[in-house]
């Protein structure tokens, strides 16, 4: 990556169109009952955290007639001790999601997948759930303490700012399945990455569905992977684990090659479907506030 996109992952067009998302999904969403999980406990050990929009059925001892007299506005009191969900965000730092064809205008993998997981810890964070943020190659490199409100935004946004250095090989079951193995509560997972592991994504996908987790697989990919525009004799290197190969890129073996590429992604789609997780394919050219929008309308991420 390089200086200036880096600099420009967080700006302020970026966080400005981040809450125009939110402000758009608010309005999609309006007239459904809000999602907070709420827990039946009661007692003078819960601690206030923040409000939310009176809606019909909810306990109109938990309203805050103060608010209400100043504001004119039905507003009930949320608590600590609420049931909320654990969501997890883990971000493949391989190699090959830093990978990007050469003069490329549009971000790598790498940097949409972080992008994209801003915006999901942004509306995790709105909603009161817990929210943990995680890098990942060959294993689980590095894991942020739980966030947990609206103003923790922020320490998400310094976390993910830093990266760790040295991407390595991707190992699917190694990474997810050691951090699947050290979960005790019920949650969401959602795990972006291109899949692009040599021994294949099913591995590290199972070891953490089936268990006790909802998994969605944010399937990233770059166009050139998809659809290689280099023709002739060429000469390619692996960007993960440096191996060498001498080909020559003729209109029978490219087509050959963008069948395979389908059948990978079918194949992620398919294996996702039978397993009882989501999946969402987002090329790394596409407009951030589309894909957003797209994965939480069509993509079962709110339901």
């Amino acid at each position: 990556m390089t200086a200036t996109e880096e600099a420009d992952l967080f700006t302020g067009d970026f966080l400005a169109r981040l809450e125009r998302v939110r402000l758009q999904l608010r309005r999609i969403f309006s007239g459904a009952r809000r999602a907070e999980r709420r827990s039946r406990r009661t007692g003078s050990s819960l601690e206030f955290a923040d409000h939310r929009n009176y809606t019909p059925g909810d306990d109109p001892r938990r309203i805050d007639w103060s608010i209400y007299g100043r504001l004119e506005r039905l507003m009930v009191k949320l608590y600590e001790e609420e049931d909320d969900l654990d969501v997890a965000i883990l971000i493949d730092t391989s190699a090959s999601m830093h990978w990007q064809a050469p003069g490329a205008a549009h971000p790598t993998k790498f940097t949409l997948a972080r992008q994209l997981a801003a915006a999901l810890a942004y509306l995790a964070l709105h909603n009161l759930d817990r929210v943990r943020v995680g890098y990942f190659d060959s294993t689980l490199r590095t894991e942020s303490a739980p966030f947990r409100g609206k103003p923790a935004f922020h320490d998400v946004l310094r976390f993910l700012q830093t990266v760790p250095a040295s991407p390595g090989r991707t190992d699917l079951a190694a990474s997810l399945g050691r951090f699947g193995r050290a979960q005790n509560r019920r949650g969401l997972i959602l795990i972006l990455s291109d899949g692009l592991d040599p021994t294949g994504f099913e591995r590290g996908l199972a070891a953490v569905t089936g268990r006790h987790f909802a998994v969605h697989f944010l399937h990233v990919l770059d166009p050139a992977e998809c659809d290689p525009k280099d023709r002739g004799d060429l000469h390619l290197r692996d960007c993960e684990d440096s191996a060498e190969m001498a080909v020559t890129a003729s209109p029978a073996l490219l087509t050959a090659y963008r069948a395979e590429v389908q059948k990978f992604c079918d194949g992620a789609k398919s294996w996702c479907a039978r397993h009882e997780a989501g999946y969402s394919f987002i090329l790394s050219d596409a407009a951030f506030d589309d894909v957003v929008l797209r994965m939480f309308r069509q993509d079962g991420l709110v339901r």
